[in-house]
């Protein structure tokens, strides 16, 4: 197929201007786009608008917007589906996560958007080939799944279909890179994509480890943020385990420890969200927050993460440089 190139996208329709819309909006103004929105909620465009200036600092701490304001003479609101993906070069879809919805928008989408368009949807439920069966022209649907805050954190997977063409995924790939984003290619499709997988597999053994007595809720994410995250944050999983081998690497350290490995794999247990777990993880959440809101906590984490990309930025990882 045919689709319109990465120079010639000049305006991105937003499908859904909720918390995951109003990162990709503030994100996309920033850098250069026009900016199509459509919400049926009440007041949306007044909440979106509102939304960007909040995150507007953000960008501008990043390096990534240059103005001192929102340039809202770049952002729209249509009426309808259909105006918007008319007037599109490229549409993100982030309705809620419910099939029943996001059949209805994707099709609404699929009706009027020009055939050259890319439709991307930010998903982190339902998977591509799934919205595909929304489409008439399902080859150029993919995913792209940020991660919150999307307008701060790099992260997006990229995730085609059983019908996306080759050319879509590539597109996509491309579109994110020039938003300054950092996308991964997943080769085929899985419940929960990859990196909500790997999250909830070390959630999982620390809801167990809580709701057994092994240690408090502060200890357990202790073990993350002084132990496990920072070498994790710099180089992730493989390559520390990589890194724990030695200057023989990963295969001396299988070769010395696999039979540890396997039997600490072996012990990990299934664990059920039960009313004894959910208490323990509401509880342990209660303990965590130390009687600051939750947006206290959120506008922290905000701050601090700016902090932390500047700094990787100047420290790129060797493989990049």
């Amino acid at each position: 197929m045919t689709l319109i190139p990465l120079e010639k996208i000049k305006t991105v329709g937003l499908a859904g201007a909720g918390a995951v819309g109003y990162g990709w909006a503030a994100l996309l103004l920033a850098r250069g786009y026009n900016v199509i929105a459509c919400d049926p909620a009440e007041e949306a465009q007044t909440r979106l608008e509102q939304a960007v200036i909040e995150r507007w600092p953000s960008l501008r701490r990043l390096g990534v917007a240059t103005s001192d304001h929102p340039p809202f003479e770049r952002l729209q609101f249509a009426t309808s589906l259909a105006q918007m993906a008319k007037d599109s070069d490229l549409v993100q879809e982030n309705a809620p996560e419910n099939p029943a919805i996001k059949s209805d928008v994707i099709s609404e989408i699929d009706a009027h958007l020009p055939a050259d368009r890319l439709i991307l949807s930010s998903s982190g439920g339902v998977p591509p080939s799934q919205l595909q069966s929304y489409c008439q022209a399902p080859e150029r649907l993919v995913l792209g799944h940020p991660f919150h805050p999307a307008h701060i954190i790099p992260l997006v997977e990229v995730v085609g279909g059983a019908q996306s063409s080759p050319e879509a995924v590539e597109l996509a790939l491309q579109f994110y890179r020039g938003l300054g984003k950092y996308p991964i290619h997943l080769k085929r499709e899985m419940v929960g994509h990859l990196s909500n997988r790997l999250q909830f597999a070390l959630l999982r053994e620390a809801a167990h480890c809580l709701a057994t007595g092994v240690a408090s809720a502060s200890d357990i994410d202790a073990a993350i943020r002084w132990g496990l995250g920072p070498r994790w944050a710099l180089m992730g999983g493989l390559m520390t385990f990589n890194l724990a081998g030695g200057s023989g690497g990963l295969s001396s350290l299988l070769d010395r420890f696999g039979d540890d490995i396997q039997r600490w794999w072996d012990a990990l247990e299934p664990t059920q969200l039960t009313p004894a777990v959910r208490s323990a993880l509401v509880a342990g959440a209660q303990e965590l927050t130390a009687e600051k809101s939750n947006d206290d906590w959120a506008q922290w984490r905000d701050e601090t993460l700016i902090e932390f990309f500047r700094f990787v930025s100047e420290h790129p990882f060797p493989s990049d440089q």
